[in-house]
């Protein structure tokens, strides 16, 4: 380093090897020159499998040699080839194994771009001070758009592209093309004049601002002040996917939403809407398993309900067995009681002999009470055939298959018995019992009487 800050003290007695004079003469250029702009036309250009370009930068007089290592040109939004008038920067320096002078460039872009820069940057202050870019101006976006248009050229890539993202939602919503030309010194006019035909005709919810990436000058009707003013007042809500990832423009800065590319400006509007499938999975899923432990249930009570529900038939047999029983029971206590009295008579027979006429009189009045007896218990048999009689055709009255048979008829949805017009909805399908047969019908219409 020494040799490089104070070379007036290096003495002409030493003798240098080659290598030295050239780190000498390579560290003196990197300390004294700062790294610079140069412009010049591209000549014996040539990429190395490595990745790394070489070419030269000439003028009318001289040239000089360029160095482009991978790790920058691959960054670089310009690719050169021969005859090409491009602007470099970068740092001078020395290739000491060949003692080659040459620039290490960082960056390139094509020649006149620096003064469009300049421009730019003038702009971009100019309108942020006058408040264009202030974040309490942007409009939201929707987040579940009915229509979205799209500003762009009808012919360009970027259209495709956007669309592309959109074939997975245009179900939930439609699209509509304001076609307008994205280069050249109308674009700037057409860009304003689709924004405005939008405003107006206001069949969108939003609108996507785009073009494919290119050079400063492809992108500069992004950058006018005309249609950076209709951005800003647009009632619509504008997403700008104008360029690459590393393009800015003045529409970036003003509209409602930056996108990387014309694909982030896609996404970016339709990011819920590619959400609803999920959600409609979502909720179906929750809605078969509430719909699932609802029928668990209603089945359960209604195991239990079936379990202390009587039918007719079982009913009328438990009265027919009560009704066996009680006269298994009379006729029983009838004949306890006969044994009684005839025991009585063999008592009385042995205590007493009895004239002929007394005997034959209580013959007469035993004859009478057996005939009374048979009489009531034939009253008594009548009385509960007929009140059993009686109960079979209250049973029979209220059997469901006879009161069908008279014209009615019981209607169930999904095993469930309509009751009320609110059981069914449009195009249910219901199942008609009849006194013979079933019926599927299909609900067209319901009324409140």
């Amino acid at each position: 380093m020494s040799l490089v800050n104070e070379p007036d003290k290096i003495s002409p007695e030493k003798i240098f090897k080659i290598s030295e004079i050239n780190r000498l003469v390579k560290n003196l250029i990197q300390f004294h020159l700062p790294k610079l702009w140069v412009c010049g036309e591209v000549s014996n250009f040539t990429e190395a499998t490595s990745g790394h370009w070489y070419f030269s930068l000439k003028d009318s007089q001289a040239q000089i040699k360029c160095t482009m290592f991978r790790g920058h040109n691959q960054f670089s939004s310009i690719k050169p080839k021969n005859g090409d008038l491009i602007e470099a920067f970068g740092s001078v320096s020395i290739y000491e194994a060949r003692g080659d002078y040459q620039i290490n460039l960082e960056q390139l872009r094509e020649a006149g771009t620096g003064d469009l820069f300049e421009k730019f940057v003038e702009l971009k202050n100019k309108l942020e001070n006058a408040g264009y870019f202030k974040e309490i101006n942007k409009k939201k976006i929707p987040l579940f758009p009915k229509n979205i248009g799209i500003i762009s050229s009808s012919t360009g890539a970027a259209l495709q592209d956007v669309l592309s993202i959109f074939e997975k939602t245009r179900k939930y919503h439609g699209v509509i093309i304001y076609p307008s030309a994205v280069q050249g010194k109308e674009a700037s006019k057409q860009l304003c004049k689709a924004l405005q035909v939008a405003n107006q005709r206001n069949e969108v919810d939003l609108i996507i601002l785009c073009r494919g990436g290119g050079s400063i000058e492809d992108l500069w009707p992004f950058n006018e002040e005309e249609l950076v003013f209709e951005i800003a007042k647009s009632k619509l809500p504008v997403i700008s996917g104008v360029g690459h990832e590393t393009d800015f423009t003045l529409c970036d800065f003003v509209a409602d939403v930056r996108a990387p590319t014309p694909t982030g400006a896609a996404a970016m509007a339709v990011e819920n809407i590619l959400k609803i499938d999920e959600y409609i999975t979502h909720y179906v899923l929750a809605m078969k398993k509430i719909l699932k432990n609802i029928m668990s249930n209603n089945e359960q009570k209604l195991d239990f309900l079936e379990k202390r529900l009587i039918s007719p038939k079982e009913k009328l047999i438990r009265h027919t067995n009560n009704l066996t029983k009680i006269s298994k029971l009379l006729t029983h206590k009838m004949n306890i009681k006969l044994m009684d009295i005839q025991k009585q008579i063999v008592t009385f027979q042995k205590r007493i002999q009895p004239p002929t006429k007394t005997l034959e009189r209580n013959e007469l009045e035993l004859i009478r009470y057996l005939k009374s007896l048979q009489h009531n218990l034939k009253k008594y048999f009548n009385e509960k055939q007929t009140q059993l009689k009686s109960q079979q055709e209250k049973i029979e009255i209220l059997s469901p298959k006879n009161i069908m048979a008279k014209g009615y008829s019981i209607v169930y949805n999904n095993g469930k018995v309509i009751k009320n017009f609110s059981d069914v909805q449009l195009n249910d399908t219901i199942d008609i019992h009849l006194h013979l047969g079933r019926i599927l019908g299909e609900v067209k219409g319901t009324k409140k009487t």
